[in-house]
């Protein structure tokens, strides 16, 4: 069930800049999964895979057992570095649209079978993001991307903006820009920030979702201006202020993006506005 609530209000105490601060926030946008319609506000990019299992969101590629027959010829996982797996991704999805398999590589090598799923909401300039996560899989690689918007400031499906179906450099390296947070890496043991355009790594913290790797887990991003904050089960791992060169993102879309080795259930995608208090 998909609701926009105008009227709640909260306290919420942010660690923003090294201080403890006080900012009321106010429920802008909330998707429980309660059923089918819980999807329309979503808009697929790439062989993804979407679907409503016990009132959650069941996210995967439609190539997902292709890569795990790597994984289960070689008896190990995918740890997120690398890409040994991509040639039995290739040969499924040749398969499946024959020479067009060739749109997805990028500089001469096959990049394909992950996928993007926007939400058609956009945030405000300061908010919150919080959901439940759970893998299915014990291959990575799972992210949250955010405050994405044209080079304009428009939304991420206007036509002029190039087209996209899953492949990373057409939302690295393209005319997107955006934050993401990658998580669920067991082999890398760390969660990434990088921010968009360019691709650069910004900022490392603990994934504290491998501490217990098949358990559920809640996510929360709060990016208040300049500064992002990354909390997973409560625990902050990272805090990033943004003070590159061209300034920080305001508000945009927001997305989830799942590799192809990777499966899992979301719930609860819940957005904050931020409002500073006015005697603050």
């Amino acid at each position: 069930m998909i609701r926009f609530t105008l009227l709640l209000f909260a306290l919420f105490v942010l660690t923003l800049c090294g201080h403890a601060q006080q900012y009321q926030t106010k429920l802008v946008y909330s998707c429980d999964f309660s059923n089918s319609n819980s999807l329309n506000d979503w808009v697929m990019e790439g062989p993804g895979l979407a679907s409503i299992q016990n009132g959650q969101l069941l996210l995967y590629s439609k190539y997902f057992e292709a890569a795990n027959q790597f994984f289960k010829t070689k008896g190990q996982a995918f740890s997120g570095l690398g890409e040994d797996y991509y040639h039995y991704v290739e040969a499924a999805m040749r398969q499946d649209i024959g020479d067009a398999v060739k749109d997805y590589y990028y500089d001469g090598i096959f990049r394909g079978g992950h996928l993007v799923y926007w939400n058609t909401f956009k945030t405000p300039d300061n908010y919150i993001i919080e959901c439940d996560f759970q893998s299915l899989s014990d291959n990575a690689l799972h992210m949250l991307m955010f405050s994405c918007t044209g080079k304009n400031g428009q939304k991420v499906f206007e036509k002029d903006l190039k087209k996209r179906w899953g492949v990373a450099a057409q939302y690295t390296k393209s005319d997107l820009y955006n934050y993401r947070i990658s998580f669920f890496a067991p082999g890398r043991g760390s969660s990434n920030m990088r921010k968009c355009p360019g691709r650069h790594l910004t900022i490392k913290g603990k994934d504290f979702t491998l501490l217990n790797k098949m358990q559920p887990h809640h996510l929360k991003i709060v990016k208040y201006e300049n500064t992002i904050s990354w909390y997973i089960d409560g625990q902050l791992s990272f805090e990033y202020i943004d003070d590159m060169e061209g300034g920080y993102l305001k508000g945009g879309q927001t997305a989830i993006r799942v590799m192809v080795p990777a499966k899992g259930l979301y719930d609860n995608y819940k957005i904050y506005e931020i409002v500073r208090p006015s005697d603050q």
